[in-house]
């Protein structure tokens, strides 16, 4: 999971999440819930809940398109 978040940008953890996602689905199957501990960790290293600067509510919306992607994974 540290591997997920250790790095500079935003993007590259989502890009990471993602393919972590895809090929633990892809083994496992999927689950309820599916993502939500790597939103949190993503969550917890790139976003400052007190700035609004437009860089910050970039990186929210990338966050949110992200967790609305592990809302409607299907496997495909």
């Amino acid at each position: 999971m540290e591997t997920i978040t250790n790095c500079k940008r935003i993007e590259t953890a989502i890009r990471r999440a993602t393919k972590m996602l895809k090929e633990r689905a892809a083994k496992d199957g999927l689950y309820e819930n599916f993502g939500e501990k790597e939103v949190m960790l993503i969550e917890d290293k790139f976003i400052d809940s007190s700035l609004y600067t437009d860089e910050m509510n970039r990186r929210r919306n990338l966050l949110i398109e992200f967790s609305k992607w592990c809302i409607s994974y299907d496997g495909k």
